[in-house]
């Protein structure tokens, strides 16, 4: 199986970054989540139609459930994944209003993806690149304060999905849980979230999964642990929401130093 990857791949509460030499192309994805492309050495290109030409560019957003390819040949790449219900996902989401790919100017590009870039050469630790996709993120979504977030039966019963995705989550029992019948359950789900109940819980196994496996975790391991029933439902998931199957990722030791070239 074809590597597409080498770098590091972080989780957070509601994100992940990608941050990776790339080596091959994804196959056709679309994911929950928004995604913001900053190339930090070459350039980036997305197809968005199967017959459609590669768009190269400096940086891009993709909106969430936008199917599409993505390829970054011998370029390295920051991907940084946030979900659209959060309040900088909905700052992001008020600024195109458009589904589909968007891209960056080179300046905004570069202005963002510049700090995560130093600290990735110099060696930084996990925690120091994840604080800086946060405030990446913070800063394109223009977002100083806090927007108003999903309502908030739908927030508790996105914790209520946190805290068991190592167990089976039904759409009544976890309607019983914040006192709403099913059916407005789904219903608030969709319009707070932009994706059904079953698709936010499978979204959120597969990022647990993704970050246990990633963080030393047997994949087999990972996979029982967001309920998936065994590792090759968890790649074939994987595949269909990130373009590629977890071991076609190869994951670097923190504190790696790496020249900067031009």
């Amino acid at each position: 199986m074809q590597m597409v990857g080498i770098g590091r791949v972080l989780f957070w509460e509601g994100g992940s970054l990608w941050l990776a030499l790339v080596t091959g192309a994804m196959d056709w994805h679309s994911h929950h989540a928004i995604q913001l492309c900053l190339p930090i050495q070459g350039h980036a290109q997305f197809k968005t139609q199967p017959d459609g030409e590669w768009t190269i560019c400096d940086g891009a957003v993709i909106t969430p459930d936008m199917p599409h390819v993505f390829d970054a040949p011998g370029s390295v790449v920051v991907n940084i994944l946030f979900e659209p219900e959060s309040g900088v996902g909905r700052g992001v989401l008020a600024k195109y209003r458009t589904r589909g790919l968007h891209l960056l100017s080179s300046a905004e590009a570069h202005a963002l993806a510049s700090p995560i870039a130093k600290a990735y050469f110099d060696g930084a630790d996990d925690a120091q690149l994840v604080s800086l996709a946060r405030q990446a993120v913070a800063r394109f979504s223009g977002v100083d304060t806090p927007l108003a977030t999903a309502e908030r039966r739908v927030l508790r019963a996105i914790a209520e999905i946190r805290q068991h995705l190592d167990e089976p989550i039904t759409l009544p029992d976890l309607a019983r849980k914040v006192g709403l019948s099913p059916g407005r359950l789904r219903h608030l789900f969709v319009a707070e979230t932009g994706v059904s109940f079953r698709g936010f819980v499978l979204w959120e196994r597969l990022n647990k999964a993704m970050a246990m496996g990633f963080g030393g975790s047997s994949w087999t391991e990972a996979a029982y642990a967001a309920n998936f029933s065994d590792s090759a439902h968890l790649s074939r998931t994987c595949r269909r929401m990130f373009g590629l199957a977890p071991t076609q990722a190869s994951i670097e030791s923190p504190n790696i130093q790496h020249p900067m070239t031009a």
